[in-house]
C-alpha cells in the first residue's frame, strides 16, 4: 500500500498545475486561496462520508494548526519567489523540506532511531541522491534573463529558508493528534483555507478570474494537490515522517517530465532538459533506495 501511495502522491502533486498552467491570476497567492477551498471540499465530502463525530477538539486543532504552519510556509514562499525568482528559491527550500522532515520525525517522533550502521549509511546516502536530484532539477530550469538578472536578498533567503521549515513540518501536528489520516485530513484542510483567506486579505488580491471555465481548470488543479495530500498522509502513516515525507518530494521528478515532454519546457533535445533528465534518474534512484529500507 505505501508503494500506491507514493505513486498516488507522486504524480497527482507532479501534474497538479498542469490544469491551471496559463491561468492568468492577480498573485500566486491566488491560485493557492483555490487551492485550498478544493482542498476542504474534497475533505469535507470525505469527513462527511467517515462521520463528522469522530473529530474532537483534539483532533479538530491540532491538524488546524498544521494547516496554518502550511499557509505561512506558501506566504514564505511567494516572498522568496518574488525577491530570489523561483530557480535560487525552490533550490532553498526543496531540500529543506526533505532535512527538516527527516529530522523531526527523529526528534519528536523518535524514527530512524534503531537503525543498524549500514542501514544508517543507505539512509544517509538515499536522502543525499534525493537531494543532489532535487537541485539538478530545479537549478536547470530557469535560466532565462529574469533569473539570472535577480539580486541577492537577504530577506528573499530568509523566506526561502523559512518556506522550507514550515513546509517540512506540517504533517507534525497532524501527527501528535493520533488520528487516522482520513479523520486528520479535514481539520487540516480547514487550517489552510483560514490561512489562505488571511494572506489574500492582507494583500489585498482580487479572488476573480479572468473567464468562466478558468474557475474548473484551477479547481482541477485543487482536486490534483487534494488527492495528492491524502497520498502523502497515508504514507507518512505507513512509512513513517521522514521517509514517507522524503518520498512525496520526487512530485517535483513528474513535473519537470511534464514539464520536457508535455508543456516542451525546456525543448528535449536541449542541455537543461539532458540536466533534467539525469537529475530526475538520481532523485528516483534515491527514493527507490529510501522506500527500501527497513
Amino acid at each position: 500500500m505505501a508503494v500506491i501511495y507514493a505513486l498516488v502522491t507522486v504524480f497527482a502533486w507532479g501534474i497538479w498545475l498542469v490544469p491551471s498552467q496559463n491561468v492568468r491570476f492577480g498573485g500566486q497567492q491566488v491560485r493557492t486561496f483555490y487551492v485550498a477551498a478544493a482542498n476542504l471540499l474534497a475533505a469535507t465530502i470525505v469527513a462527511a462520508a467517515l462521520g463528522f463525530n469522530k473529530i474532537t477538539p483534539t483532533v479538530f486543532w491540532f491538524p488546524f494548526a498544521g494547516g496554518i504552519v502550511w499557509s505561512l510556509g506558501a506566504w514564505a514562499a511567494f516572498t522568496a519567489t518574488e525577491k530570489l525568482g523561483m530557480v535560487k528559491a525552490n533550490g532553498t527550500w526543496a531540500p529543506l523540506n526533505i532535512v527538516v522532515s527527516v529530522v523531526l520525525g527523529a526528534v519528536f517522533l523518535h524514527e530512524l532511531m534503531t537503525l543498524s550502521a549500514v542501514t544508517t549509511v543507505l539512509l544517509l546516502v538515499s536522502i543525499a541522491l534525493i537531494i543532489c536530484g532535487i537541485l539538478m532539477i530545479v537549478l536547470s530550469k530557469g535560466r532565462g534573463d529574469n533569473e539570472k538578472n535577480r539580486r541577492f536578498s537577504l530577506s528573499g533567503l530568509a523566506c526561502a529558508v523559512t518556506a522550507g521549515v514550515l513546509w517540512g513540518a506540517y504533517y507534525l501536528p497532524v501527527k501528535v493528534s493520533h488520528a487516522t489520516m482520513w479523520t486528520a485530513a479535514f481539520p487540516l484542510a480547514c487550517g489552510m483555507f483560514v490561512g489562505c483567506s488571511a494572506i489574500v486579505l492582507a494583500f489585498r488580491q482580487p479572488l476573480k478570474l479572468p473567464e468562466g471555465n478558468a474557475y474548473v481548470r484551477v479547481a482541477s488543479s485543487g482536486l490534483l494537490w487534494a488527492l495528492g495530500n491524502y497520498g502523502m498522509l497515508l504514507m507518512v502513516e505507513s512509512l513513517g515522517a521522514g521517509r514517507g515525507f522524503t518520498i512525496s518530494q520526487l512530485a517535483l521528478v513528474v513535473n519537470a517530465l511534464c514539464g520536457i515532454y508535455v508543456l516542451r519546457d525546456p525543448e528535449p533535445h536541449t542541455i537543461s532538459a539532458k540536466r533534467m533528465l539525469i537529475g530526475c534518474a538520481i532523485a528516483t534512484i534515491g527514493a527507490i533506495t529510501l522506500g527500501n529500507l527497513k
